[in-house]
């Protein structure tokens, strides 16, 4: 349940609007949710905002509107995700569908206002019922929080919130997709399983024993790839050799399944790091990183070669994976909607476990992604692109 605190009392009374209780929306929000004729945006008592089933701004009161420096009409079409301030749009979209799904918690967000200015707003929602029992709009009460007020405690609390909401948004992704896989993959092949015993023990029952060996030779081989997929979603979720063997045989192992699976790409791979100086708490998200580019690699590269390598050198755990493909512009890989969903993710976990990323590309040029880890203190880190000791190697020789 996503938990929001009180509201402070030193707010701003003037900029302040009552959030909707368990009782229901104020009482002008209802009338307002139904009319869908204007008056909705002359509801000046009350800061309010009315989304459509898609989660895009049909109305807003001039007091919603004001607190973004717009005009009422200014917002129509607009969306949470698109008025989010940078860094909150995750969090954003988080937001928009729980909405759309019933929920009624209380949270904030902070939304970018006309002139650029930021402003964390506190939002409850309640669902506009039609005579059938569903969702025809969603009416969001807005409570401007401030944002230069806030003690530095505040802030911090705020940015964990954020980042506990873009958490939640990649949790629900991950297993949006071990569902579909179920669905998609196990379920039908589990249900011809059945039918193909279920034809089996037919014959049975009409003696034809010696025409039972097809259909049941048939079911266990099904069962054989039922199991096999289980092992791949296992090993998905969580590759139990980490835990088994340790970080480098995993990744040799992940490496031949990558070869076998991509024949067209030559694998170069130096892993040389000693297992023992790998942090315990390191491991997964190396993996992950290694798993993230070489996916982007077998994707989107184009390249016919990738040498993949992890090294100590300078009290500092150096990951690199470097490819010859097409390469491609990072300023627009950087540019919100536009990057790799697997570069973002390299780069959050490269900083949430404070290590240092640098980024080679250009278009044709092929890509490298470099991650460093001080193992010690004591030496001077180099900032983002600062790296001088990473000389750019040709891949496919």
């Amino acid at each position: 349940m996503l938990t929001v605190r009180p509201t402070p009392t030193n707010v701003d009374a003037k900029v302040t609007a009552p959030l909707l209780d368990d009782d229901g929306p104020p009482a002008d929000a209802r009338p307002l949710a139904e009319a869908g004729d204007g008056t909705f945006a002359r509801a000046s008592a009350s800061a309010l905002v009315r989304l459509d089933v898609d989660g895009r701004i049909r109305e807003a009161s001039y007091a919603a509107a004001a607190m973004l420096g717009y005009e009422p009409m200014a917002l129509a079409g607009r969306t949470l995700i698109e008025l989010a301030a940078e860094g909150w749009r995750d969090a954003a979209e988080v937001a928009s569908a729980r909405v759309r799904y019933g929920a009624s918690e209380s949270f904030e967000l902070m939304l970018r206002g006309r002139s650029g200015r930021l402003s964390l707003i506190e939002m409850a929602a309640r669902a506009d019922i039609d005579q059938h029992g569903k969702p025809r709009a969603f009416v969001l009460s807005w409570l401007h929080r401030g944002v230069g007020r806030r003690s530095g405690l505040e802030a911090a609390e705020a940015e964990l919130r954020r980042l506990a909401d873009a958490l939640l948004r990649s949790r629900e992704q991950e297993r949006r997709e071990v569902a579909m896989r179920l669905h998609d993959d196990l379920a039908p092949t589990l249900v011809m399983v059945k039918y193909v015993i279920e034809d089996a023990l037919q014959r049975m029952r009409g003696t034809e024993v010696g025409d039972m060996v097809g259909p049941l030779t048939a079911a266990a081989a099904r069962l054989r790839d039922v199991i096999a997929d289980l092992r791949d979603i296992s090993t998905e979720l969580h590759p139990h050799l980490l835990d088994d063997l340790g970080l480098i045989p995993t990744l040799e192992w992940y490496c031949r399944g990558f070869e076998e699976a991509h024949a067209g790409i030559t694998m170069v791979r130096a892993l040389s790091a000693p297992e023992r100086n790998v942090p315990a708490d390191l491991k997964v998200d190396i993996f992950r990183i290694v798993q993230d580019a070489l996916g982007n690699v077998a994707r989107h590269s184009n390249a016919t070669a990738v040498r993949l390598s992890l090294v100590e050198e300078d009290a500092e755990l150096r990951l690199s994976v470097e490819d010859n493909g097409s390469g491609f512009d990072p300023a627009l890989a950087s540019a919100p909607g536009r990057g790799s969903v697997g570069l973002a993710s390299i780069r959050k976990r490269i900083d949430a476990t404070h290590g240092r990323m640098v980024l080679d590309t250009g278009p044709q040029r092929g890509t490298r992604i470099v991650a460093a880890w001080r193992l010690e203190s004591g030496h001077h880190a180099a900032q983002d692109g600062e790296a001088s000791y990473y000389p750019k190697r040709p891949t496919g020789t």
